[in-house]
């Protein structure tokens, strides 16, 4: 099965390493255009960014800790 998504934005929480990373990465790949939040490294959410499936500009890392109000 094939999941298509361009023309849509996805927002994953957590997506520096791990179970979020391979959502980010398959996102991507299906053609969303997406956001993930990381809380400390830095390091993994830009190769996370950089490993991904998508043309320039289509990942972004934010920095955030999500279950803080002032970040979300």
């Amino acid at each position: 099965m094939e999941i298509r998504l361009e023309n849509q934005v996805a927002l994953v929480t957590g997506g520096s390493r791990g179970i979020g990373a391979a959502a980010v990465k398959a996102l991507a790949a299906a053609g969303a255009r997406l956001v993930f939040s990381y809380r400390k490294v830095g390091r993994a959410a830009r190769q996370v960014v950089e490993t991904s499936d998508a043309p320039s500009g289509h990942v972004i890392a934010v920095r955030a800790d999500v279950a803080r109000m002032a970040d979300a």
